[in-house]
């Protein structure tokens, strides 16, 4: 390989890693503000749904599961010991996001969704 790239890409997945990552977040907000906002709270402080805020609920949160429980949480309804939620929590994989009602959400969106979830203290 040319030393040049060599030399550089350290540097370049350096910057472009954080940089995804913040997109990715920053995208999850979205979906959260649309799809999650009114049963968790404006500020996943809680409401219908438990608090998302580890700081209010104490409690390990769905944005710690792996992402295969995670996603099976969004598409199929149930948590990380396989039991069901609650009502209303929708199940996504047939309701839909907002952006696409009736159409399961894709692996990106449920990957920006946790990755948002990940920045709350």
């Amino acid at each position: 390989m040319n030393q040049f790239i060599l030399r550089t890409l350290p540097l370049l997945l350096a910057l472009t890693v954080p940089a995804l990552a913040a997109s990715n977040s920053s995208g999850g907000a979205a979906i959260y503000q649309a799809n999650c906002a009114a049963c968790h709270g404006a500020k996943e402080q809680g409401g219908i749904g438990p608090a998302l805020n580890n700081e209010v609920s104490g409690k390990d949160l769905a944005a710690q599961w792996s992402y295969a429980v995670f996603s099976r949480a969004l598409l199929k309804g149930l948590d990380d010991h396989g039991r069901a939620f609650k009502a209303p929590m929708p199940i996504f994989g047939k309701v839909g996001f907002a952006s696409a009602p009736h159409k399961a959400p894709t692996p990106a969106q449920m990957k920006a969704l946790q990755a948002y979830l990940k920045t709350l203290k």
